[in-house]
């Protein structure tokens, strides 16, 4: 019979045991809900700043530059004509098309009005008047009195139609353009050719703004 020995489990409780493996909680970043958490956020961040600058770049006018006095890149032509205490903006036959924005800038092009709008036929327009139904994106502000102005008008065909001038130079019943500035009956002005040269062709009667 085989000898009975005291190596029985009780026994082998008291023997050194190596301790149990501790679980090591991982960081938040290899951990895969945090992780995945934070990468949709950053997805969402950049499809939201990516939508924002397509919207401010469709929104924007096209470049019509800050030139030097008399070099503005715009080939049609408005006039602008005194009525009261109102200016009153006239675009001419050749350069009539839907206008979808209208801007009075300084001559750094910063702004004293801005409106917006859908596809609008016009063939006049109170400046600093919003034309009905359209959004104001720059309320108007009085702009010095001996300022020289930048009045644009942006055509959804055709592009930018402007012009520059200064308050003081305008008249009633008088169409004035320009600085220096050349005025215009309104007839002659209304059907003149103030398009594609940037001039009229010499039909129109041209009158020499005087003070007063």
């Amino acid at each position: 019979m085989d000898e009975v020995t005291d190596q029985t489990p009780d026994a082998e409780a008291g023997e050194e045991r190596l301790p149990m493996p501790q679980h090591r909680r991982l960081p938040w970043w290899q951990r895969k809900g945090p992780s995945g958490l934070v990468f949709a956020i950053v997805i969402l961040v950049l499809l939201a700043a990516t939508a924002t600058a397509f919207t401010d770049v469709a929104d924007v006018l096209p470049d019509v530059g800050k030139d030097q006095q008399g070099e503005d890149p715009w080939v049609d032509r408005l006039g602008v004509e005194k009525v009261g205490i109102f200016q009153i903006a006239h675009i001419p036959d050749c350069a009539a098309a839907p206008v979808v924005r209208i801007e009075l800038w300084d001559e750094e092009s910063n702004p004293y009005w801005q409106v917006k709008g859908p596809p609008t036929p016009m063939a006049t327009f109170a400046v600093g008047a919003t034309p009905e139904g359209w959004e104001v994106v720059e309320p108007y502000r009085e702009p010095p009195a001996d300022a020289i102005l930048r009045l644009v008008v942006v055509r959804s065909v055709k592009g930018v139609a402007g012009v520059r001038y200064q308050v003081e130079d305008l008249r009633t019943g008088l169409v004035v353009l320009g600085v220096p500035p050349s005025a215009f009956e309104l007839e002659d002005f209304q059907t003149g050719e103030f398009c594609d040269a940037g001039a009229d062709d010499g039909s129109t009667t041209t009158t020499t703004v005087a003070g007063g």
